[in-house]
């Protein structure tokens, strides 16, 4: 096995869709810790749609803590981005924005899986005496395909990790099933919802075992650049590895760079928490 991680590093869906987007994305950002060079990304409705969603999570982070609606649509409107004002009303008379049950907003968990952590930074997670519930904000300019969420890793690594966590319900009963509701700020009345349950829950870890064992694995060179250049136009690595696409990547490329940069750092996280 190359020992180019720590033993101690923590996988997490971020890491492990940058590995499935591209070996060589992964390597340069997780293993050789190198500042990208934002100026190579100079589409400004790209750098507009992260912060936004960045902003919006915290808004809505700041919800679960209890903070004051009107405070909350202040900042929202103080905001340059309109469409902050808006997701907010959208979120305020969504029923997500009257959940019963146990909350956890932006929590972080972790298991234990192919003897490394695998942690989920859960937008919201939700306890009642029948079910458990993830909740992630998204903000995506186009409603995502439910096919498409069923691929990525974070379909996979929530449930997972959760399902390790919180084995039983108030009650006592055993967890048998989970949901991972995905609710769009711009499709407020479309939320994708995919349930999982203990065979899936299985098959998530046997995925995602084998993608921990490739990752290490692998040596330096290994960590190849991806064959599909439509994902370089967004990457902002690229110039590392001297391509420079014109950017024509389809939405779901653009999207899953967006979800990985918009998740709100746990740094920051632990400092709302102090306001």
């Amino acid at each position: 096995m190359i020992d180019l991680l720590p033993a101690d590093f923590a996988f997490s869906q971020s890491n492990l869709q940058t590995f499935s987007y591209c070996r060589r994305r992964f390597y340069l950002r997780y293993i050789r810790k190198l500042i990208w060079p934002d100026q190579v990304v100079s589409d400004q409705q790209y750098a507009q749609d992260r912060d936004a969603g960045v902003r919006f999570h915290r808004l809505v982070h700041q919800f679960f803590l209890g903070f004051d609606n009107a405070l909350l649509r202040k900042v929202a409107e103080a905001d340059p981005d309109p469409r902050i004002s808006d997701w907010l009303e959208a979120f305020f008379i969504s029923p997500v924005s009257r959940l019963e049950g146990k909350l956890y907003p932006e929590a972080l968990y972790t298991t234990i899986i192919a003897d490394h952590p695998l942690n989920a930074k859960v937008d919201l997670l939700q306890i009642e005496d029948d079910a458990v519930r993830i909740f992630d904000w998204k903000t995506s300019r186009q409603l995502p395909k439910i096919a498409s969420l069923q691929r990525q890793a974070q379909s996979k690594v929530y449930p997972l990790v959760v399902s390790n966590v919180f084995r039983k319900l108030p009650d006592g009963k055993p967890v048998e099933n989970l949901t991972m509701v995905y609710w769009e700020a711009n499709f407020p009345d479309q939320g994708i919802e995919i349930n999982s349950s203990p065979p899936d829950w299985e098959k998530y870890e046997v995925e995602i075992t084998t993608l921990i064992d490739t990752i290490l694995s692998l040596s330096a060179e290994e960590f190849v650049l991806t064959p599909d250049q439509r994902k370089c136009a967004w990457c902002e690595y690229r110039s590392y590895c001297h391509r420079r696409e014109e950017k024509t990547a389809s939405d779901e490329f653009q999207q899953e760079l967006l979800d990985d940069k918009r998740k709100v750092p746990e740094d920051v996280i632990d400092l709302w928490g102090a306001v």
